[in-house]
């Protein structure tokens, strides 16, 4: 099937069809369980997300829930290091676990009769974690590091732009940490970030697929009930300040090819303008039809790619705009073209084409993502981390409800000088070419599990 069909064999069902069955109970220790229930295949997914990320953290911590991710998986009172992951996939199963700035989210999938197992599992690793192998995995979150920013050149261009972007919120931290700190984490900040954090009460359990509310309620009694709940965690006071103007960083590395990102302040995912932005990124940056793909890259032949995509994140995020320009094009000429393309959308609007486009490709990619049993999981759980998994269901219809003049209206009202923040990266000729193209070979096939 080509992909404007499936477009349309999508849009064409009744958006209120596709609703998520979603159930919700809150248990005495304060942890939120939320049950999907779909019985068109047999497989579960259990998802916890703990309520806490980079934005969480402080100065000289940062990076410390990504590291707890993955000491996660080094084993509790009863299982080995790495005991868990085989269970799991000794059953029939899949997992893993992420961390970003707002979240840590780990998951299981496995056949829905292997639902009690699972949730034996996750209620274990929040209650009796034992960190073993603090200092070589902690050599691994430096590996990992090394290889996915300070020798990446989008990655090192990418952190900068954040930083500079960001002058007071804890997102202008990486999620992964800086080197620094990394390297001076101690056992002891680790234990008291997971009490603090991985307590019921800052969590959501999510359980979806096939199974039965009642019965998915009750195990979660069982095995998640007799958790103590833990003291309230420290909210997060610190409120950007807005912008008063633009602000630029050069990033100067070894490299070939020159680099320019920018990015925008825009509000939470929550508020109302967000499904407007949400449509923009996707009329700019979305896919080989996209204004900046076709603009710069086939009409004008100014650059090799151009993108864009916006943070979906708790607190008020950023709307990011990638080039990489043409040989021969300096980053001026191409950060220009990008400007006036954005200001002939400010001032007439998307035109017809692009914003059915745009919104055929993302509620296209909405509603595929519901399709599947961790997918529906996944939808279910984001939104509740933010209070209501039942906004999930109201999501597409916001998507679809958006207009023309909402396009316009979001690009004039934060696509501005005075808000954004411009990030370029000037490449530094290697002195030894044929050392830094193994190294960046290298690179490309290092796998880091989480």
């Amino acid at each position: 099937m080509s992909t404007l069909l499936l477009y349309f064999s999508l849009l064409t069902i009744p958006l209120s069809s596709l609703r998520l069955n979603i159930k919700t109970e809150k248990l005495k220790n304060g942890l939120t369980v939320v049950v999907v229930e779909d019985t068109s295949n047999p497989l579960v997914s259990i998802q916890v997300w703990y309520k806490v990320g980079s934005r969480n953290e402080i100065t000289g911590l940062t990076g410390i829930s990504h590291m707890l991710e993955h000491m996660m998986f080094k084993g509790t009172e009863k299982l080995k290091p790495e005991e868990y992951s085989e269970i799991v996939q000794r059953n029939g199963g899949t997992e893993n676990a992420f961390t970003s700035e707002d979240k840590t989210v780990y998951w299981s999938e496995l056949p829905s009769d292997r639902l009690e197992l699972a949730l034996e599992l996750e209620s274990d690793r929040m209650a009796n974690a034992v960190f073993r192998e603090f200092d070589s995995e902690r050599k691994v979150v430096m590996e990992e590091r090394k290889w996915r920013t300070e020798n990446s050149p989008w990655g090192s261009l990418y952190e900068a732009l954040r930083a500079a972007a960001y002058i007071a919120h804890p997102y202008h931290n990486p999620v992964i940490g800086w080197m620094s700190d990394i390297e001076s984490y101690t056992l002891e900040d680790l234990e008291r970030h997971y009490h603090t954090y991985y307590v019921p009460n800052n969590a959501v359990l999510v359980i979806s697929g096939d199974v039965e509310a009642g019965k998915a309620f009750k195990l979660a009694r069982k095995y998640f009930g007799k958790i103590k709940e833990g003291k309230t965690p420290p909210p997060v006071r610190t409120v950007e300040p807005e912008q008063k103007g633009e602000r630029r960083v050069i990033v100067e590395k070894e490299g070939y090819t020159s680099m320019l990102a920018m990015a925008f302040h825009i509000p939470s995912f929550t508020d109302p303008d967000f499904p407007a932005l949400y449509i923009l990124s996707y009329i700019l940056g979305a896919g080989k039809g996209c204004l900046l793909n076709r603009v710069l890259v086939e009409e004008k032949e100014l650059a090799t790619s151009a993108y864009c995509f916006v943070m979906q994140s708790i607190d008020p995020g950023l709307f990011y705009i990638f080039a990489v320009p043409q040989r021969g094009i300096d980053t001026d000429s191409l950060e220009e073209a990008i400007y006036s393309l954005l200001d002939t959308l400010k001032e007439n609007g998307p035109g017809a084409f692009d914003l059915e486009r745009a919104l055929n490709v993302a509620l296209s990619d909405e509603i595929s993502g519901l399709q599947s049993t961790i997918g529906k999981g996944y939808g279910a759980g984001q939104f509740a981390l933010v209070g209501d998994p039942e906004m999930v269901n109201e999501w597409p219809e916001k998507l679809a409800s958006v207009r023309a003049e909402d396009v316009k209206d979001v690009a004039q009202k934060y696509l501005r000088e005075q808000n954004r923040t411009v990030a370029v990266l000037k490449p530094i000729p290697p002195a030894n070419p044929e050392e830094y193209m193994k190294k960046m070979e290298e690179g490309s096939k290092k796998k880091f599990r989480r």
